[in-house]
């Protein structure tokens, strides 16, 4: 059933099985047999990730909204700044705070 292209989980619910199981038994039986990852697709491709990660460190924007505003004029699906925020977190990019100043003179 696996080599047809069906998924794990079909195939646990066909035999009565758990998707763990028949997960392990094909990987014992078809070392070769891709594994999916769990989760969504990422929104960035690694080519976009690079372009924003390069546009930041070369100093080309300066904060997450402006390379937000760089990649949505580049691709064609449209991610938000908390995305790039997440990447920049990723990679160890760190926020800079800027010093409160008064706005009384003394």
């Amino acid at each position: 059933m696996a080599s047809n292209g069906l998924p794990t989980n079909h195939i646990a619910s066909k035999l009565g099985l758990g998707k763990s199981t028949v997960s392990m038994v094909l990987q014992n039986l078809l070392p070769d047999h891709p594994i999916l990852s769990a989760g969504h697709p990422t929104k960035l491709s690694s080519t976009d990730q690079h372009c924003i990660l390069l546009q930041i460190a070369f100093g080309k924007v300066s904060n997450a909204v402006q390379a937000t505003t760089h990649i949505n004029s580049i691709i064609q699906n449209v991610v938000s700044s908390q995305t790039v925020r997440n990447l920049l977190k990723q990679h160890s990019f760190k926020a800079v705070t800027m010093e409160k100043k008064s706005h009384y003179l003394r």
